[in-house]
């Protein structure tokens, strides 16, 4: 089926053109102008999403809770529906459709406004129900992506010696919440409200993991000025409002440091497979990659009393720890 009917599934016009986005990995992006009307037109990667179903039915749960969440400044696209679901599928692919959202400000240049939207998704999601199918086993997990690593004849002693520090922090005791699962500056638009994308990761998981990917997406160059993770950590402290227990807070530097590492490392192992997991990329990319993360980690360990201090401020970690007392 040719990709401009493919919005005709969901009674649009058919695309009169089509732009074909490359700034994700994964799925397969396109600007579809239809009728008069912009839409964004995606098709999910198998590969990494076996189970589609499962991915829009997390869509579904995360559309609900913030349609209840009322005029809090945060919103999640709004899928269009084709017959009672909200992806179609022609020729075995998953294809989805939302209306276009224009942006007014980059995330990037906005890290308050970043840090503000992935706390209020945290917040927001809090006790809802999600498919933990929607995602492979062991997504986020910094060791079995280790493993993987070496399961291809790959080795990184930096990134195991972290790892066993990094297993020492997240344990099973540490609580676990629904997170983005991918807390990156592009994944936020800033418009007349700010609008979370790319929901395909949501899942269970420490609150670290989003606050490490959201710090190490609006570092950029040297750690000279570190205003931009104040600005970031403030706005994720403000976006959950004091639901974070006093160890999670204290989690979120390593949080930093493992976001950056589990990048690292699958850098390195896609650099050692034929078929990559981020598309496009070729094996020098993948290395080049590999070695800016792991700079960018030593970079981190070296601003370690500057960036506890910034998350200390920023969450007030000796009122959450009397709250969490009371």
């Amino acid at each position: 089926m040719d990709i401009r009917c493919i919005p005709t599934l969901f009674g649009l016009p058919e695309a009169e053109k089509l732009t074909e986005l490359n700034t994700g990995h994964i799925n397969r992006t396109f600007l579809a102008d239809c009728g008069g009307e912009r839409y964004v037109l995606q098709g999910l990667n198998p590969a990494v999403f076996p189970c589609p179903g499962a991915v829009m039915d997390n869509i579904a749960v995360i559309s609900e809770a913030f349609g209840k969440a009322g005029d809090i400044g945060v919103t999640v696209p709004c899928f269009i529906a084709c017959g009672d679901k909200t992806y179609a599928v022609a020729e075995e692919k998953v294809w989805r459709i939302y209306r276009y959202l224009s942006a007014t400000a980059t995330a990037a240049d906005e890290p308050a406004a970043a840090g503000l939207a992935f706390g209020t998704f945290i917040r927001v999601m809090e006790g809802r129900n999600i498919n933990f199918a929607a995602l492979p086993k062991g997504y986020h997990d910094f060791g079995s992506y280790y493993k993987e690593l070496t399961a291809l004849g790959g080795r990184a002693p930096q990134l195991e010696e972290l790892k066993n520090e990094l297993d020492a922090v997240f344990t099973e005791e540490l609580p676990k919440r629904i997170i983005h699962g991918d807390a990156k500056t592009d994944n936020i638009l800033i418009g007349n409200r700010l609008t979370v994308i790319d929901l395909d990761t949501v899942m269970e998981g420490y609150a670290a993991i989003d606050f490490g990917d959201l710090v190490r997406s609006v570092c950029k160059g040297d750690m000279s000025d570190l205003s931009p993770v104040r600005a970031a950590a403030q706005g994720f402290a403000e976006g959950l409002d004091g639901l974070l227990t006093a160890e999670e807070v204290s989690s979120l530097y390593y949080g930093i440091l493992r976001s950056t590492g589990e990048l690292a490392v699958r850098y390195l192992a896609d650099s050692l497979r034929e078929e990559k997991y981020f598309r496009g990329k070729t094996t020098e990319d993948c290395i080049a990659r590999a070695e800016e993360l792991m700079a960018q980690i030593e970079a981190f360990i070296a601003a370690r009393a500057e960036l506890t201090e910034i998350i200390s401020d920023s969450f007030g970690s000796a009122r959450l720890a009397i709250s969490n007392l009371l």
